[in-house]
């Protein structure tokens, strides 16, 4: 078997990325070697964006997560029994360094600290915020990393996978705006950042029962699937393509995935029932959170 050189940088990889050609110029393939991704969250979504960027020919990453694997996480972010109990941002830099042994990976297990993230972002970033909001220290993580982006003028792509919806949102701050566009500025619950951040009409059917209250049985935590999670992986690169060339795109992206494979029909009546379905699911949800 024909093995790689992987002690020339340049020619491992120009090999590596010699299929891109055609699809991707080599100006913009330039730039996407040279800036540096920060991915704050490697569990779900964020742990399926490394590995795409990574192959499509992305080098240098900063990788934080203060998380260890458990089993539950298997059913969707790329970890496989082994890595259980292991941090999340550690087994992420493996995956890299296993595809571009000439990445620069850097590992934060502790994660996006609040008192020190306008220190860590540089003016090359590209910043993509997968950090889980269900808690506490989340919520204040995800505010600070979008203040000090906003402060420093770095795009950030925010991503959520609510059932079988990918929901993406592009805060471009180096055209100036505040962060997360202030929508979340006196927010301190997760149910309140989480209403505040995702609109209703975002959410696909299937979650409405979910979001409507006392669906989850309080040791299962929220439903997430697989085929969610990993979209992110390929919606990311043209995202993160179209930043490094500052070309213009949608500030918000949704794919459902149980719509868009159903037939026509299916799929309006699909969408119809959900928006007729949000005030009822609205007016559940905070009689619930009154509760």
């Amino acid at each position: 078997m024909l093995r790689p050189d992987t002690h020339n940088s340049d020619g491992f990889y120009a090999e590596l990325t010699k299929r891109n050609s055609g699809l991707i110029t080599a100006a913009t393939q330039a730039r996407l070697r040279s800036i540096r991704v920060v991915v704050a969250g490697c569990g779900s979504t964020g742990g399926a964006a490394v590995l795409p960027l990574a192959r499509t020919g992305a080098t240098r990453f900063l990788l934080a997560d203060p998380d260890t694997f458990d089993l539950s996480n298997l059913n969707r972010q790329n970890a496989t029994v082994a890595d259980i109990g292991r941090n999340k941002a550690t087994v992420a830099a493996e995956h890299v360094l296993a595809v571009n042994p000439h990445a620069d990976v850097e590992v934060l297990t502790g994660g996006i600290r609040t008192d020190a993230v306008a220190s860590l972002l540089t003016p090359h970033d590209i910043v993509i915020d997968a950090i889980d909001v269900t808690s506490v220290s989340g919520i204040a993580a995800k505010q600070a990393l979008h203040r000090a982006a906003a402060d420093g003028r770095r795009p950030v792509i925010t991503a959520y996978d609510i059932a079988g919806c990918q929901l993406i949102e592009v805060f471009d701050y180096r055209n100036g705006g505040s962060p997360l566009a202030g929508r979340a500025d006196d927010k301190t619950s997760p149910e309140d950042v989480l209403a505040a951040l995702i609109p209703p009409t975002a959410l696909p059917e299937e979650i409405l029962p979910i979001v409507a209250g006392g669906s989850v049985a309080p040791d299962s935590g929220f439903p997430q699937l697989a085929m969610t999670a990993q979209l992110f992986g390929a919606l990311v690169v043209p995202v993160v393509l179209r930043l490094v060339d500052h070309q213009p795109m949608p500030a918000r992206i949704r794919v459902d995935l149980f719509g868009v494979t159903a037939p026509p029909r299916a799929r309006l009546l699909r969408r119809a029932r959900t928006l007729a379905k949000l005030p009822f699911v609205w007016f559940a949800a905070r009689r619930s959170a009154a509760k």
